[in-house]
């Protein structure tokens, strides 16, 4: 993928997740899920700070505002393509 189609990925997750109804309790900590408040996804092992795990997902925005990660036009990513009835080319998985 290309950093400007893992940019629109992780900007439509991002919002997905911060905009849905429940993602945050009364004193605005973060609720177990990945879509508002799903509890029964949640395992024994979870507790608040292991949610704040998941903003790795922000590491980005330490980038310089010149890199191609921002400064690259939009794309779609696979899963868009996919489901838009565009071609698309098979992602791989990073092999070590």
């Amino acid at each position: 993928m290309s950093p400007a189609q893992v940019r629109g990925a992780l900007t439509a997750v991002i919002t997905r997740s911060i905009e849905a109804p429940g993602t945050f309790d009364d004193n605005g900590w973060l609720r177990i899920g990945f879509c508002g408040h799903q509890p029964g996804i949640g395992e024994s092992y979870i507790s608040t700070g292991s949610l704040y795990l998941c903003t790795v997902g922000l590491l980005p925005l330490g980038l310089p505002p010149g890199d191609e990660f921002w400064s690259s036009p939009a794309r779609p990513w696979t899963s868009v393509r996919a489901w838009s009835g565009q071609p698309f080319p098979i992602d791989h998985a990073l092999e070590a």
